[in-house]
């Protein structure tokens, strides 16, 4: 139940209470001279009984005259006060001093009936309704999860409110020896932060406020709120008491895998589904819920706005006779003189709506008692049974792993950082969102998106490639172009070649004249050779081919540790000093100095 001051509960009780309404919309406040009406409906249960492990959006439905714009998804908070301008002074309860109000009466405090989103609008002339629900709606997206596991089921809670920027108080209890062994996979925050209420026996719903909270079922919890027969319409008990004794929490819906505790019948189970149970935390729910009960009813009542759902109440109820209509002995009979007998229960489901008053309905369903435990299966039933265990299902998770119609087998990663498809048309490594590597199904080739790292392969084809760094290269014909395409540098076993043209190319060779190694230079009009031949180092061309020059920009050196012969048709000697030097003509030794010969020996 929503904090309240007394004097504000005094003014709820009242018979001639009159409401004061407003809404801050997108931080502009609008009176109740625009506000028509409103609803809200807050639950804790989607189903026809008593539910653990829900988040369920409370709804606001909000009708303005106004021709204002709203903004799309604007804030809408509706607030309540009470005017206390009627109030006599035989009806005031409390002492003047101290009360902080004006001798002519005045407002309580605003009351706020929760934080909502806008999610759509209809207009009927100048008359706009908006249908709006809180901040849980928000949750309602994918969990990729950044923790590393396993990990504590507090630890997701924590990441999952910070990445919705969800504030919770001190109602949210964890058990910090719960845990989850890998991420989660293919739910949404929404669920998560259900299925880590469900574990610990709770419900979340968001306060007036705006603040997270659980609501955690205890089997001895006090009412927080009491009905008189005065404050209701009227109440319908809609079946009999309901207590449990048994829990069943199924971990596995698609194969009916379940963990179970405690003893009892159908009507005294409390059913759960929550893929994070265990044993132990199924032991931990029956001894919470062992002996929980509450009576199922449906209550039209006055409004009381601070009432939350999950609230335990108690409501009087008038159940008195005649003398002649009891038919009990005196001493066994336990009833009030004025006949009004005490019932508790739960608020599970309730409506507010304004219209100048407020009024309330409140629910606690339960499900009708069966009349069979047991269902007997025949032989076909037990077959498919056994069948929905072991078969692999379409779209079910096996740990990473689904089958799809339209995808075939998909294995993704919990965050969701890589995939891999596999079908008849597509065989894809995914990085994130991008191909890794992937077979080009129109081409028929496998292609790489990303470094390929391997220790060894052999490959029978071709290998493109803009850039080969480092490495080894063994016994394969390495070229820059195809042969006929110029220019073209080729490797291979038999030699190095750099050609320009058909014509005109440079080529070494291992054993290019018998055995010994030596290169050749070709252009259109001659060539050239240099080679090892026998014990000779030659420099070569052949006849009418093409002259060898030897330049020097100084001093020519020709040293030699014996001869040095110069042989020619023609020795030609030319030099601006003249030659000096000696050299062998025949059997006889000629010098020169300065381009004359001075002896002849």
């Amino acid at each position: 139940m929503y904090p309240v001051s007394p004097f504000y509960a005094y003014l709820l009780k009242r018979y001639s209470r009159e409401f004061v309404v407003k809404a801050n919309i997108a931080g502009i406040e609008y009176d109740n001279t625009v506000i028509v009406d409103f609803a809200i409906d807050n639950s804790l249960t989607m189903s026809n009984g008593f539910e653990i492990g829900t988040a369920i959006p409370s709804k606001l439905t909000i009708t303005l005259r106004t021709q204002d714009t709203i903004p799309p998804n604007a804030k809408v908070t509706p607030y309540l006060g009470l005017s206390s301008e009627t109030l006599t002074w035989l009806e005031t309860i409390y002492p003047w001093q101290d009360m902080g109000y004006p001798w002519s009466g005045g407002l309580s405090e605003w009351l706020p009936l929760g934080e909502f989103y806008v999610d759509k609008r209809e207009q009927d002339n100048n008359v706009w309704t908006f249908t709006c629900f809180d901040k849980l709606v928000f949750s309602d997206v994918a969990y990729i999860s950044s923790l590393t596991y396993p990990t504590t089921l507090q630890a997701v809670w924590n990441e999952i409110c910070t990445s919705l920027s969800f504030a919770y108080d001190e109602s949210v209890v964890i058990d910090p020896s719960y845990t989850v062994e890998v991420g989660p996979t293919g739910y949404t925050k929404h669920q998560m932060l259900a299925y880590i209420a469900g574990v610990n026996g709770a419900s979340v719903y968001v306060s007036k406020d705006g603040t997270i909270k659980f609501k955690r079922f205890t089997v001895d919890e006090e009412p927080t709120f009491e009905f008189t027969t005065g404050d209701y319409i009227r109440v319908k008990q809609t079946n009999p008491v309901k207590t449990y004794t048994r829990v069943v929490v199924t971990y596995n819906p698609d194969d009916g895998l379940t963990y179970e505790a405690g003893s009892g019948d159908e009507n005294h189970t409390l059913y759960t589904v929550n893929p994070f149970a265990t044993q132990e935390i199924t032991n931990n729910l029956l001894a919470q819920f062992n002996g929980f009960t509450y009576l199922p009813i449906n209550m039209d009542a006055r409004g009381f706005p601070q009432l939350d759902q999950g609230d335990v109440i108690q409501f009087a109820h008038n159940e008195s006779s005649t003398w002649l209509e009891t038919f009990t002995a005196w001493e066994n009979t336990e009833s009030l003189w004025n006949g009004e007998v005490f019932y508790k229960t739960i608020i599970l489901h309730q409506s507010f709506s304004f219209r100048g008053g407020l009024r309330m309905r409140i629910e606690a369903p339960s499900i009708s008692e069966q009349q069979s435990e047991f269902a007997v299966d025949g032989s076909l039933t037990a077959q498919v049974n056994n069948l929905n265990k072991v078969a692999v299902r379409e779209n079910r998770n096996y740990f990473g792993v689904t089958i799809t119609r339209t995808e075939g087998i998909i294995v993704e990663r919990d965050d969701h950082a890589s995939k891999v498809v596999l079908n008849s048309d597509e065989m894809t490594f995914y990085r994130g969102t991008e191909k890794a590597i992937y077979f080009d199904t129109i081409n028929g080739v496998y292609k790489f998106n990303g470094t390929l790292e391997a220790a060894d392969g052999n490959f029978s084809g071709t290998i493109t490639a803009s850039t080969i760094i480092g490495g080894v290269i063994t016994g394969a014909l390495i070229q820059t172009a195809e042969e006929g395409i110029y220019p073209r540098m080729q490797f291979s076993l038999s030699n190095i070649k750099a050609e320009q043209s058909a014509t005109n190319y440079a080529l070494f060779q291992p054993d290019a004249f018998g055995s010994s190694p030596g290169f050749e230079f070709h252009n259109s009009s001659s060539e050239g050779f240099i080679y090892l031949l026998g014990s000779a180092f030659a420099l070569y061309t052949p006849l009418g081919s093409a002259d060898i020059q030897i330049s020097s920009g100084k001093d020519l050196f020709l040293n030699a540790s014996n001869t040095i012969r110069l042989n020619g048709n023609n020795l030609s000697i030319n030099g601006s000093s003249g030659f000096t030097g000696a050299f062998l003509a025949g059997s006889q030794v000629v010098s020169v100095s300065k381009g004359i010969i001075t002896s002849v020996i």
